[in-house]
């Protein structure tokens, strides 16, 4: 398939995508590498749309430039964000909040700590990107699977 066709292809997909206005996404290919500009409304949307685009046949990379900018009116805080997350991990995850520590900058919410399995870690990063006003996520979390939830962190130390 030539740089056009996959273009052409491209922009179907981005027409049928639930969320996406794709009047706001521009697409260019150059041998087989499909590069998105553009803007969206939330971070997960910025997800879907590199899930649907890589999953087409003949593309062989793909270059996101799509920036995420939500309505001011509706924009959250960070303090709001890193609210909202740390309530998410309690309701989402096998694991005590303090084995995790949120922090947000900038509507970019950061992950670091321990988790027990890959899963948590895995269902960590899903969680984030749901958060309403997480503009992008930077997960540093730790599958430490010998430790336990309930253990004390202090305890290693002494």
């Amino acid at each position: 398939m030539d740089d056009l066709s996959l273009r052409v292809r491209v922009l179907e997909i981005l027409e049928r995508l639930p969320l996406i206005t794709p009047s706001d996404i521009g697409v260019a290919v150059h041998q087989g590498v499909v590069v998105l500009t553009g803007h969206v409304s939330e971070a997960s949307h910025k997800g879907i749309i590199e899930f649907a685009i890589l999953n087409l046949p003949n593309v062989r990379g793909l270059a996101q430039k799509i920036r995420v900018f939500a309505d001011l009116e509706f924009l959250d805080t960070d303090e709001e964000i890193a609210r909202r997350m740390l309530r998410m991990i309690e309701w989402n995850l096998s694991m005590k909040g303090r084995d995790v520590r949120v922090r947000v900058e900038d509507r970019w919410i950061t992950l670091t700590g321990h988790v027990g399995c890959s899963d948590d870690f895995e269902r960590a990063e899903q969680v984030a990107r749901m958060v309403r006003g997480c503009a992008g996520l930077h997960n540093h979390l730790v599958v430490s699977s010998s430790r336990r939830a309930d253990a004390d962190p202090l305890e290693s130390v002494a």
